[in-house]
């Protein structure tokens, strides 16, 4: 049997299923992108909130706590087990994918320490949440966000809630201003962790 030399679009054909084959569609390589970051994950100083009043230290932790925008999303759901911890299913994702991951929380006044980082659609990634309560609402607080949260909250404005995870399926939208300054800071540096 005699083979031929392929034909320009017979080359093109061939090209185009192996990429198919080898590169990952944007769904598949946001998700491994989000669990690589999450798994490199170095820890660093974890701050503290200025005003340990907002702390809620008697907080019922189970449940759905989520952050939803326009173009991205991120839940926690909480299950208390037998021996006091949490189970904890962390999803996020966005317009090109995302992922979740599974974590055990443990929590004492007020502070979450999960047993593993998580990395947010939005790049943020870390371990430790702050259980808070502003005028009887409760949300958690990633500790990497406690510098901006603080200044958002001191500046009279609802910005301060962009930092923070609501309980159920309430949604955190400001306005698009502010979402586009906030998340274009979030992208230019982060304030404790490096991704």
């Amino acid at each position: 049997m005699r083979f031929h030399r392929p034909t320009i679009v017979e080359s093109i054909t061939i090209v185009a299923v192996l990429a198919m084959i080898v590169v990952p569609d944007s769904a598949t390589a946001t998700r491994r992108s989000l669990e690589r970051r999450a798994h490199n994950w170095k820890p660093s100083l974890v701050p503290n909130l200025s005003d340990r009043s907002l702390i809620a230290t008697d907080i019922s932790l189970s449940g759905e706590w989520t952050t939803r925008r326009r173009l991205n999303h991120t839940a926690f759901t909480f299950s208390k087990r037998p021996d006091g911890k949490y189970d904890v299913q962390f999803s996020t994702g966005g317009c090109l994918g995302g992922c979740e991951l599974t974590r055990i929380a443990t929590l004492s006044d007020g502070a979450i320490i999960l047993d593993g980082a998580v990395a947010e659609y939005v790049p943020r990634t870390y371990d430790t949440l702050y259980a808070i309560r502003i005028d009887n609402d409760e949300y958690l607080l990633p500790a990497e966000n406690v510098p901006d949260f603080e200044r958002d909250l001191a500046s009279g404005t609802d910005d301060w809630k962009w930092y923070v995870h609501a309980r159920g399926k309430e949604s955190n939208e400001q306005n698009d201003a502010r979402e586009t300054s906030a998340q274009s800071a979030l992208n230019s540096n982060s304030t404790l962790r490096s991704p």
